[in-house]
C-alpha cells in the first residue's frame, strides 16, 4: 500500500509543485478566493477530511521509515479537514500565505517539489 499512496501523492506534489514554481501568482490569488468562500472552505474541509481518513485507514504505519511521510500527510488531511468543517476560521491559520513576494511562494513550491520527487522515487523504485 505504501508504493501505492506514494504514487499517488507524489504524482500530486509533483504536480503542485511545478505548477506554482512556474506560475506563483496563481497561488498567490489562491488564499484570499479560498478565505471569502464559505462553500469552498466547506467543499475542501470535506475533501481533505476524506483523503485523510482514507489514508490514515489504509496506511497508518508509525515506523521511522520512508512511510511515515505518507502517514503523516494523511494525518495532516484528516486534522485540516476537520478543523475547516468544524472552525471555519481554522483558515486564518494559514494567513501568512497571504501577499508574499513570489520568492516566497517558489519555495513553498519547491518544498512540494522535493516531498513529489522523493515519493515518486520511492514508489517507482
Amino acid at each position: 500500500m505504501s508504493v501505492v499512496l506514494a504514487k499517488i501523492l507524489g504524482l500530486y506534489f509533483l504536480s503542485v509543485g511545478l505548477a506554482f514554481i512556474i506560475n506563483p501568482d496563481r497561488l498567490r490569488q489562491l488564499y484570499p478566493q479560498i478565505k471569502r468562500d464559505e462553500n469552498f472552505l466547506l467543499l475542501g474541509g470535506m475533501l481533505a477530511l476524506l483523503i485523510g481518513a482514507f489514508v490514515v485507514a489504509l496506511h497508518n504505519i508509525w515506523s521511522l521509515d520512508w512511510p511515515l511521510i505518507i502517514t503523516v500527510l494523511g494525518w495532516w488531511s484528516l486534522l485540516k479537514g476537520f478543523g475547516l468543517l468544524v472552525y471555519p476560521d481554522f483558515i486564518k491559520y494559514f494567513s501568512f500565505l497571504e501577499n508574499r513576494s513570489n520568492l516566497f511562494y517558489r519555495l513553498i513550491s519547491l518544498v512540494y517539489l522535493c516531498i513529489g520527487l522523493f515519493l515518486v522515487c520511492m514508489g517507482w523504485k
